[in-house]
């Protein structure tokens, strides 16, 4: 068997065994009710696959009452799974199942776990109405799974500064505040708080931007930093923008 081949037959088996783990931990969420039900996954007997380790990357509080939390989960075979849950009262609302190429830092498939019909339209409308925005359920679940940085020092040497905060610094030194809006006005903590750093930067903010970061002060959720190579190191929001 030529080395062409071995690539393709192990390219072949990585994608079937992450379809499996996938839809075995899809199938586990679905069947659960609770976030708390998820703090035991490595004892968890799946179907396809065992759980070398899982951990809980973040957990915060977001709008309305809700939580976000992100955890991180590594199989023995095949490729590292992440969940983003949305929860009340320790009642999951919708969760994504993952996979995750650790090495890219990137999502492969993402699914859906719908446990409340009317969560998503119910806040988003909600948040629409609250930050004067016309954003969608996609714009929800791309910002909530996406991973970004608050940080301006990172890497190895500190000269690293992740895309979304390099941005930022762009839209602060051609004082492009439509930009240094949207990010105020997602629904990623990190990009709110990217968003404050960038309109406080520039100066002379509108009393409805003002109002806004009252309320991202008051609601003081955890954001994902970095210090030289240490990635998700998480703090509030008010440290964050200090």
């Amino acid at each position: 068997m030529n080395k062409i081949s071995i690539i393709l037959l192990f390219l072949i088996f990585q994608i079937t065994k992450g379809q499996s783990n996938l839809d075995d931990l899809k199938k586990y969420i679905e069947n659960i009710e609770n976030v708390s039900e998820l703090y035991n996954l490595k004892n968890v007997k799946f179907k396809h696959f065992s759980v070398i380790t899982a951990h809980t990357d973040i957990e915060r509080d977001i709008d309305f009452g809700y939580k976000h939390h992100r955890i991180e989960i590594v199989p023995y075979d095949g490729y590292d799974m992440k969940l983003n849950i949305i929860s009340k009262d320790d009642k999951i609302q919708t969760a994504w199942v993952s996979e995750f190429d650790s090495y890219k830092n990137k999502y492969l498939k993402i699914k859906i776990v719908i446990k409340n019909p009317d969560f998503l339209s119910r806040y988003v409308k909600k948040h629409n109405t609250l930050y004067y925005t016309k954003l969608t359920e996609q714009d929800f679940m791309h910002q909530i799974t996406k991973e970004y940085v608050v940080g301006f020092g990172c890497g190895i040497t500190g000269n690293n500064i992740p895309r979304e905060a390099k941005k930022m610094l762009k839209f602060v030194k051609h004082k492009n505040r439509k930009k240094l809006q949207e990010y105020l006005t997602s629904f990623s903590p990190e990009l709110q708080a990217l968003g404050t750093i960038g309109l406080l930067k520039i100066g002379k903010l509108s009393l409805m931007q003002k109002n806004i970061i009252e309320h991202l002060k008051k609601r003081n959720s955890i954001v994902s930093t970095c210090s030289g190579c240490l990635y998700g190191i998480n703090i509030k929001f008010t440290e964050a923008i200090k």
